[in-house]
């Protein structure tokens, strides 16, 4: 039987409660390990709306460079809170979540994806769809999925 060695993990994250559970399995996990941890938040990009709605795309730019500023310095506090004794980092990109955390992972040569779900069940999952859900199905690594 052959040993399951992690060597890279990627930990998605949204700084909610959910995020912060799955940081504390992710850096338990590189510390036991030896593994170094990326933390990963993505942000939408506004400007998909663009071509639907009449809107000021000069203004939705401006917002998105604003919120990745703010994610950016919301993240080096969550690295200080969540993964103090890790080997960790932090990366804000933009973009679609779920394409981006998978090649992100790609592009770091993740071992393991620690990721958190909401749990949203029923209509709230059909309306919003699952981040976690996706890169489940489509990850070619290891992924944990934490509630």
């Amino acid at each position: 039987m052959s040993t399951f060695t992690v060597k890279n993990i990627l930990c998605p994250i949204d700084f909610s409660q959910n995020s912060e559970l799955a940081a504390s399995r992710a850096a338990a996990a590189a510390e036991a390990g030896n593994a170094a941890l990326e933390f990963l938040y993505v942000s939408p990009l506004l400007t998909d709306i663009g071509g639907h709605h009449e809107v000021d795309i000069q203004k939705l730019q401006d917002m998105e460079q604003h919120i990745l500023s703010s994610a950016a310095a919301s993240m080096e506090k969550f690295i200080k809170a969540h993964a103090a004794g890790a080997k960790a980092a932090g990366k804000v990109l933009p973009g679609d979540p779920g394409e981006v955390i998978l090649q992100r992972a790609k592009e770091i040569g993740a071992d393991l994806i620690v990721i958190g779900t909401r749990g949203r069940k029923g209509f709230d999952n059909i309306l919003f769809g699952s981040v976690a859900e996706k890169i489940v199905r489509l990850a070619t690594v290891s992924v944990l999925v934490v509630r």
